[in-house]
C-alpha cells in the first residue's frame, strides 16, 4: 500500500527512544504507516501541539481519526481494528502475535529491582520479616509483561512468565536463608522459610491471574 493511502499516521522525532520502540514494533507486523518527523515538519509540529494539550509529545498517532499520545503498538492495532481493519489484510500474523505476547523481558527488570530492594532490606535488619517481598517479586514480571503487551496475555506466555518471577523470588529467598537474613517472626507459627516460599507461592497464583485479566475465555491461547 502506498504511504499516502496509510490511514496510520504516526509523529515522531529523531533520538526519541519510544517512538523508535513504537516504529520497530509496528513496521514488523507490517502496519501501513505514515511517519512524519515533526521537526522535520512545522505543520506537524503543530498538529501534535493541538493533540497533546500544546505539547510536541511523540509518539503521537492518529488512527482512522482518532489520535492517540505515546500509545502501545497493541493500542494502535487494536484502533485500526475498529476504525480502518482494510489495513489489516496481510499482516504477518507471527509478529502479530509476538506483539500480543510482549517481548519476555518486559518487566523482568523491575522484578530484578524489586528483589534488589529486599535483599538489602532483609540484609540491613535481618530480624524485620517481609512477609510480601517474595509475592511482590514474583509478580512483578508478569505485570510488567503484561502492560508492555497493552492488554491481557496469552494463557501459556502468562503462565511461563509468572513462573520465571517465581523461580526468581525462590532463588532470593534460598540466598537470604543462606545468609541468615531471613530471621524475623513469621505468621501462623510457621518458618521464615517456609512462609517466604508461600509468600513466592501467591505471588505465582497472583501474577498469572492478573496476567490474565480481561481475557476472555474463547481467546486463543
Amino acid at each position: 500500500m502506498n504511504a499516502d493511502r496509510a490511514a496510520v499516521t504516526v509523529y515522531w522525532r529523531p533520538g526519541c527512544p519510544y517512538c523508535s520502540r513504537l516504529l520497530g514494533d509496528l513496521d514488523r507486523i507490517g502496519l501501513p504507516l505514515r511517519k512524519v518527523d515533526i521537526w522535520a515538519d512545522p505543520a506537524a509540529a503543530a498538529t501534535v501541539r493541538s493533540i497533546a494539550n500544546g505539547n510536541e509529545t511523540v509518539p503521537t498517532v492518529v488512527v482512522g481519526g482518532t489520535a492517540m499520545v505515546n500509545p502501545r503498538a497493541a493500542d494502535v492495532l487494536d484502533a485500526a481494528r475498529r476504525h480502518t481493519p482494510e489495513l489489516l489484510t496481510g499482516l504477518d500474523a507471527a509478529s502479530t502475535a509476538t506483539l500480543a505476547k510482549g517481548p519476555w523481558h518486559a518487566g523482568l527488570g523491575l522484578g530484578l529491582l524489586a528483589a534488589a530492594v529486599w535483599f538489602a532490606l532483609a540484609e540491613a535488619d535481618p530480624t524485620t520479616s517481609y512477609h510480601l517481598a517474595p509475592a511482590v517479586v514474583a509478580a512483578v514480571w508478569p505485570l510488567g509483561r503484561r502492560r508492555r503487551a497493552g492488554g491481557s496475555l496469552p494463557v501459556g506466555t502468562a503462565f511461563v512468565t509468572a513462573l520465571g518471577g517465581a523461580v526468581l523470588a525462590a532463588a532470593g529467598t534460598l540466598l537470604l536463608e543462606v545468609r541468615g537474613a531471613l530471621a524475623g517472626p513469621a505468621l501462623f507459627g510457621i518458618t521464615p522459610l517456609t512462609e517466604a516460599f508461600l509468600s513466592v507461592g501467591l505471588g505465582f497464583l497472583a501474577g498469572t491471574g492478573l496476567a490474565l485479566l480481561g481475557r476472555r475465555r474463547t481467546s486463543p491461547a
